[in-house]
């Protein structure tokens, strides 16, 4: 619930941008206007809030690497509380405040949406460290998977807020997720610690096999003990196939975070439809990304390997981004095409930042080091976040010079270019997925099947 709240505040915004921008332009009320128009056209309005959400994400992926370091450090719930608070404050400074005071200034936007994107950065890193020191590795596909559904799982809880309070007025909407957000935080410091030992239970996760005798095990101790020091960001990305996952993850997230802050809109400046119905269609990718999310964790698990999984659901993405592209105004096809999209496109990025994040940050070349956790997970979604932020300066700029439906190729694009970037560690899974058939490619001891398990 905690990060689900992170994310029902990030949608704020992307879910009330028409009545926002309606506001801006002074067009609410055509009779006694409130206040002078800030901006002199749509476009620059437009313009404005794709510049937002760039800002948004440059300075949440930047800050994202500080806090991963930070939380390794640190106690990480504490992070995750830090974030959390801030977060409210400066929500409720950027969309309640001004509306009230009838302070308009895009300086003040900037900074505000700056201190936002910051804090928002605290989250995600640090709650995966905390998950993975609860659970251990078996069903990690499973149990990250369903986990890390609460990024969509807030989504959905933010457009349903959205809609529901959007007709008071959209600074409520700011206001009423603020109250929300900062709750959690006192909830989570009331009732979460960040590993079992501080909660009081004698429990020791050790990286082995079970078939090491009790005479290993004391070794065993020793080396993890000794081995539980931070690591730097240079020592992260040259993890094996760290650097791999983050490229990837800069292509797809572009294309996630781009439904996240525009899909709303889209469907009511292209469709006509109104704000809160839009926001309401929209859930159904958000549905999608859960149910992709827990599938694609299960499948994962049950296989061994996960990037055959994440590849074919983003070839499956390929094909799905063509056909929405022109559906015209079906509510019902959009329902369905959103919702396939959604296991595609969102459930693959989830499984990328969840479940891989732990696999990678507790990897055998790590040697058993705890305490790397929130650094690689950190690493991996901040270049994600990296590249989603050149997406959200690319989005209005496309659309308002050419139409919605380039900014579908370039999505189909992304997608194309994230499958290129898994392509040797897909290629290499699938020969271990079929060396049965083909013995040559079975590994002849531990030491080889090591090598080809982490491709080091």
């Amino acid at each position: 619930m905690s990060y689900a709240l992170y994310h029902a505040t990030r949608k704020n915004l992307s879910g009330v941008k028409a009545s926002i921008l309606n506001d801006w332009m002074d067009n609410e009320n055509t009779t006694s206007h409130r206040h002078e128009k800030i901006f002199d056209s749509e476009k620059d309005a437009k313009t404005f809030l794709g510049t937002l959400d760039g800002i948004f994400m440059i300075l949440y992926a930047v800050s994202m690497f500080f806090w991963g370091w930070l939380g390794d450090r640190t106690n990480p719930r504490n992070v995750v509380i830090l974030g959390m608070i801030g977060s409210g404050l400066t929500l409720f400074l950027f969309g309640t405040l001004p509306y009230w005071l009838l302070f308009y200034s895009t300086a003040y936007y900037v900074f505000i949406y700056i201190l936002f994107g910051i804090f928002q950065g605290c989250g995600w890193p640090n709650e995966v460290t905390i998950m993975a020191n609860w659970f251990p590795k078996t069903n990690r596909g499973f149990i990250m998977g369903l986990w890390a559904a609460c990024q969509p799982l807030g989504n959905i809880i933010g457009a349903i807020l959205v809609s529901i309070v959007l007709p008071l007025g959209y600074q409520y909407t700011f206001a009423f997720n603020s109250l929300l957000i900062i709750l959690g935080a006192i909830a989570l410091f009331m009732f979460i610690e960040s590993k079992p030992s501080s909660a009081g239970y004698n429990y020791e996760e050790l990286s082995h096999d079970e078939s090491e005798t009790p005479e290993v095990l004391p070794t065993t101790r020793r080396r993890l003990s000794s081995a539980s020091q931070p690591i730097t960001m240079l020592e992260a990305i040259l993890l094996p196939n760290v650097l791999a996952y983050c490229l990837c993850n800069a292509c797809l997230k572009l294309v996630n975070y781009a439904f996240f802050f525009w899909l709303p809109y889209y469907l009511t400046s292209k469709y006509g439809w109104a704000e809160s119905e839009s926001n309401q269609l929209a859930t159904w990718y958000d549905i999608g990304g859960i149910v992709g999310s827990v599938i694609g964790g299960i499948i994962s698990d049950r296989l061994g390997y996960r990037s055959p999984v994440i590849v074919v659901m983003l070839i499956a993405s390929l094909g799905t981004l063509s056909v929405y592209n022109g559906i015209g105004a079906s509510k019902v096809l959009h329902v369905l095409f959103m919702t396939i999209l959604g296991i595609t496109v969102s459930g693959p990025y989830n499984l990328i930042v969840g479940t891989i994040s732990v696999d990678l940050g507790s990897q055998p070349a790590l040697a058993g080091n705890s305490k790397a956790m929130s650094t690689v997970s950190g690493l991996i979604d901040g270049t994600g976040s990296a590249g989603s932020a050149i997406g959200q300066f690319l989005v209005p700029f496309i659309q308002t010079s050419f139409d919605w439906q380039y900014v579908f190729y370039m999505f189909i694009i992304m997608n194309g270019l994230s499958i290129l970037c898994l392509a040797k560690r897909f290629y290499q899974d699938c020969c271990l997925l079929i060396s049965p058939t083909f013995p040559s490619l079975v590994p002849r001891n531990i030491e080889e099947r090591e090598r080809l398990l982490h491709h080091e």
